[in-house]
């Protein structure tokens, strides 16, 4: 059992985890502007900003999945009421994937519609895949019953972390779908990263049924 001291002690801590957090996904999230270039060149300015509609995409694209990752992420930490080390561990391995969504965006961005797209596509989806499986490692443990004293605020078979596991199941499947359609098309690959942005950003839906 926790004492009260002991569990203020824990709550302070978990607090300090998601602030530190939230301070990493600001900085992601503002780093991705870094791409949209001002133009300078001879060309017309309307015609030079409509040439650079790849960076438009791909920066609207992985602002809206950095934010909706950090939605997930403060929806996670909001069901937990104390962290242990592998779970910091787990979540600064999350943090890395989020930390490196700048450079593959600027990566889609500078060579969309060019011979490199769908390279560069791979590499976009692919760290989509290694975040996705980073945020269902640190879930997994963190709602696992093996935990003593638990995690979590509520029960481990409760609906909404059944609701939870139901929906983050789906995350590597679907990107590492991404990442193979990007051996064909680029544009279908970017396309399915922003579908699942969107499908994330909904909250999973609490079911009673059982999930392993």
């Amino acid at each position: 059992m926790i004492d009260a001291h002991g569990s203020a002690q824990a709550e302070r801590e978990t607090g300090r985890v998601e602030a530190f957090s939230d301070g990493v996904f600001a900085i992601a999230i503002t780093l991705l502007v870094l791409d949209l270039k001002v133009p300078r060149g001879p060309e017309p300015l309307a015609r030079q900003l409509l040439d650079q509609w790849p960076s438009y995409v791909a920066f609207l694209t992985s602002f809206g999945t950095i934010g909706i990752m950090w939605l997930n992420h403060h929806r996670l930490f909001s069901l937990m009421h104390r962290v242990d080390h592998l779970l910091l561990v787990l979540n600064g391995l999350l943090l890395l994937g989020v930390t490196i969504t700048p450079f593959p965006t600027a990566l889609v961005a500078d060579h969309f519609g060019q011979p490199g797209a769908r390279l560069a596509a791979g590499v976009y989806s692919g760290i989509f895949v290694v975040i996705a499986i980073f945020f269902n490692a640190l879930w997994r443990y963190a709602s696992s019953p093996r935990r003593a004293p638990s995690i979590l605020k509520v029960r481990h078979d409760s609906a909404e972390v059944h609701a939870i596991h139901a929906q983050y199941r789906m995350g590597p499947i679907f990107y590492l779908l991404a990442f193979v359609l990007s051996f064909w098309s680029a544009t279908a690959s970017v396309a399915v990263c922003a579908g699942l942005a969107l499908f994330f950003a909904i909250p999973p839906r609490r079911q009673t049924a059982g999930i392993s």
